[in-house]
C-alpha cells in the first residue's frame, strides 16, 4: 500500500510541477529536504471505513497532520481517501507549502491576525453524502471563521485550519475545527453558530485553510 500512496502522490504533485523523490516512506521535494510528505493507510475493521493519515513536514519543528476516510477495502479505500485529499487539501497545501497558487481551485485573501498580516488560502467545502442534491454553503460560514481568525493570537508563521461539519440526520450535528492540529474553541464556536442545511440523510463538509505570513 505504501507504494500505491507514494506513486499517486508523486503523480498528483508532478501534474502541478512539483517533483517528489522517495526516501524510505517519505517523499521529499527534489533538491531539498522540506517540504516532505508521507501517507500511512489504516485498514478499516470488519469492512468499515479505513483511514489515510498524511503528514506534511514544513520544517524541523512543524508538521501538518491530516486524515481522510476511505470507502472500500484495501486499495479501493486507499484510492478513495487519496481522492479526498486531492479534492480538499491539495491545492491549499500546494499554495502554502510549495508556493504554487491555482486561483481556479482556491480563494486567496489578505487578513491581519493580531499584528501579523497573512495571505490566506481557502479551499472549497467538499461534500460527502447527499451527492444527488446541490448543497448551498451558507454565506456567513467563512465570514464567521474569518472573524475568529482575526482575533486569534497567531505567530508570524504558517498556520493551518481544518473544518469538519457533519449533519447526522436526526437533528444532531458534528463540528470539529482544528488550528495547527489542535482543537480550536473559537473556530468551533464560529462554525457551530452557522445555520447549515439540515437534511434527513447524513452528509459531511470539510474545508482546509492555510495562512502564510505576507511578504
Amino acid at each position: 500500500m505504501d507504494r500505491l500512496i507514494q506513486n499517486q502522490l508523486m503523480d498528483l504533485f508532478g501534474e502541478h510541477g512539483v517533483g517528489l523523490e522517495p526516501d524510505e516512506d517519505w517523499l521529499l521535494t527534489e533538491g531539498d529536504d522540506f517540504p516532505a510528505i508521507r501517507g500511512i493507510w489504516h485498514e478499516g475493521k470488519d469492512g468499515g471505513m479505513g483511514r489515510l493519515d498524511l503528514d506534511i513536514v514544513l520544517d524541523e519543528e512543524r508538521t501538518i497532520e491530516e486524515s481522510f476516510g476511505g470507502i472500500g477495502a484495501g486499495k479501493a479505500g486507499c484510492r478513495d481517501a487519496l481522492d479526498s485529499f486531492a479534492r480538499n487539501d491539495f491545492h491549499v497545501v500546494l499554495a502554502a507549502c510549495w508556493h504554487i497558487v491555482n486561483k481556479d481551485k482556491l480563494a486567496v485573501r489578505e487578513l491581519v491576525a493580531g499584528t501579523h498580516p497573512f495571505t490566506v488560502y481557502v479551499g472549497d467545502f467538499t461534500l460527502r453524502g447527499e451527492e444527488d442534491k446541490p448543497l448551498a454553503i451558507p454565506e456567513d460560514a467563512l465570514s464567521a471563521l474569518q472573524a475568529a481568525i482575526a482575533t486569534a493570537p497567531l505567530t508570524n508563521d504558517v498556520h493551518w485550519i481544518r473544518v469538519f461539519y457533519g449533519n447526522v440526520g436526526d437533528g444532531t450535528t458534528q463540528v470539529e475545527v482544528l488550528l495547527d492540529n489542535e482543537p480550536w474553541a473559537a473556530g468551533h464556536k464560529a462554525i457551530a453558530s452557522v445555520e447549515w442545511p439540515q437534511h434527513e440523510r447524513y452528509y459531511s463538509l470539510r474545508n482546509f485553510i492555510a495562512l502564510v505570513p505576507a511578504d
